[in-house]
C-alpha cells in the first residue's frame, strides 16, 4: 500500500514541477532584457505572481498553488499511514 501512495505523491510533485517550469519558460520568452535567465533565479512565489499579472486568464498559477498544498497534504497522509 505504501508504494502506491508514494508513487501518487511523486506524480503529484512532478505535476507541480512541470507547471512551474512551463511558467518560467513563458516568462523567459516574454522577457525583453538581455538576461534571459532572470526567471530561473527567482522564487516560485514571485514567478506565480508575475505570471498571474502578465497572463490573467491562465490557470497555471492557481494549479501550481493547489498542487503544492496537495503534495503537502498527501505527504502528511502517507506519513500518518506509515506510522500507524
Amino acid at each position: 500500500m505504501f508504494p502506491i501512495f508514494f508513487s501518487i505523491l511523486v506524480l503529484i510533485a512532478l505535476l507541480s514541477i512541470c507547471t512551474n517550469i512551463a511558467m518560467r519558460i513563458r516568462l523567459t520568452k516574454r522577457e525583453s532584457s538581455r538576461d534571459k535567465f532572470v526567471w530561473w533565479r527567482r522564487g516560485a512565489d514571485e514567478v506565480d505572481s508575475t505570471y498571474e499579472e502578465l497572463f490573467p486568464a491562465s490557470y497555471l498559477p492557481r494549479l501550481n498553488r493547489i498542487v503544492f498544498w496537495l503534495v503537502l497534504a498527501s505527504a502528511l497522509a502517507v506519513l500518518l499511514a506509515y506510522l500507524r
